[in-house]
């Protein structure tokens, strides 16, 4: 590609240089022309390897610099996940703390949790941790709303 460019920069050169002795009058202006033309193919010739050189530099450099920060980035953001871990860790000590010195507040929150409830069947364990179901009684229970609307 830049053979072609500098190629095209020096036959348009070769045609002004041409164009230009033909009318005879302007011999300086045509050298010129000439020398401008064929200073600029020498020029993209030789500059634009080294500016490729420089542009893949400048890359490099950018993609340097973006894995810096994203490793930074990914640092900061496991610093704060650690950060964020030890202050659950303080919190879930501290509740433990306070309920094994208040175990009277964990009954008041089991007592304020069932006066929340509405129309739910709470089953406590009796022996062996074992619970008592109802389920004879939920039928029941469902078989007379079934009958009363059928009314």
């Amino acid at each position: 590609m830049m053979i072609s460019i500098a190629g095209g920069l020096v036959f348009i050169g070769v045609v002004a240089f041409v164009y230009l002795e033909v009318q005879e009058k302007a011999r300086f202006a045509a050298i010129a022309s000439f020398l401008v033309c064929a200073v600029l193919g020498a020029g993209v010739i030789f500059a634009y390897p080294n500016y490729c050189v420089w542009e893949q530099g400048k890359q490099g450099e950018a993609a340097l610099a973006k894995a810096t920060q994203d490793r930074q980035i990914k640092v900061q953001e496991a610093e704060a996940e650690m950060e964020a871990a030890s202050k659950q860790a303080e919190a879930n000590k501290l509740l433990g703390e306070s309920i094994r010195a208040y175990p009277e507040a964990m009954e008041q929150k089991w007592v304020e949790a069932i006066a929340n409830t509405q129309n739910q069947v709470i089953y406590l364990p009796t022996e062996a941790s074992v619970p008592i179901t109802e389920s004879g009684r939920m039928a029941l229970k469902k078989q007379q709303e079934a009958s009363g609307k059928d009314k």
